[in-house]
């Protein structure tokens, strides 16, 4: 991909970064039906926009959308809100995208999340890389609901004990992520 490097509006430079991705050697890895990996799917309770108010300093509020991590804006605290926790993987039943939230949010409605508070964040992303070719499947008429994820199939890296191997998927988004740092500070010397 090529990049414009710019200086106070600017063209300084291009330069050019590989984004094409590592390959992953994916014959050892297995096939799982989502409900034997033993990660719960949680309804949270559903907040009307008509309830919430706006406030840019307050707490996510998490809708069935494919952009912007599913946060339609923030919102106002209030003492009987019930937060969702920070740590988990959020999707909408419809237009269903899969997104790590790093903060306690609040939710619309048919908006639900896995519990991945034991994982790590980069191992929560390489597990979104690997449910996202499912959400194909659905659309705004036939949602993905908690029953329908159940019963899918994910393919996953796994240990010799035959477990998901968290570790690994860690460690493959770590590498992911020191590549694309690398990337970007040789587009900086080119300048």
């Amino acid at each position: 991909m090529e990049v414009f490097l710019k200086d106070n509006g600017t063209i300084k430079g291009l330069g050019t970064i590989n984004t094409s991705p590592t390959a992953l050697d994916t014959s050892d890895w297995q096939e799982f039906h989502f409900a034997s990996i033993n990660l719960n799917i949680i309804k949270p309770d559903v907040l009307h926009s008509n309830r919430v108010v706006e406030d840019p300093s307050g707490v996510p509020y998490i809708v069935r959308s494919k952009f912007n991590n599913g946060v339609k804006y923030c919102v106002q605290k209030t003492s009987d809100m019930e937060l969702s926790p920070a740590g988990v993987i959020t999707f909408g039943a419809e237009n269903t995208t899969f997104f790590y939230q790093d903060q306690e949010f609040v939710s619309g409605r048919n908006v639900y999340y896995i519990d991945t508070q034991h994982l790590s964040k980069e191992a929560c992303f390489f597990l979104i890389t690997c449910l996202q070719p499912i959400a194909k499947k659905y659309s705004y008429s036939f949602g993905l609901f908690p029953s329908n994820l159940n019963k899918e199939w994910v393919k996953l890296p796994v240990t010799q004990a035959g477990t998901p191997d968290w570790g690994y998927m860690e460690g493959c988004m770590n590498r992911v992520l020191e590549e694309s740092v690398r990337a970007l500070d040789h587009l900086l010397l080119i300048k």
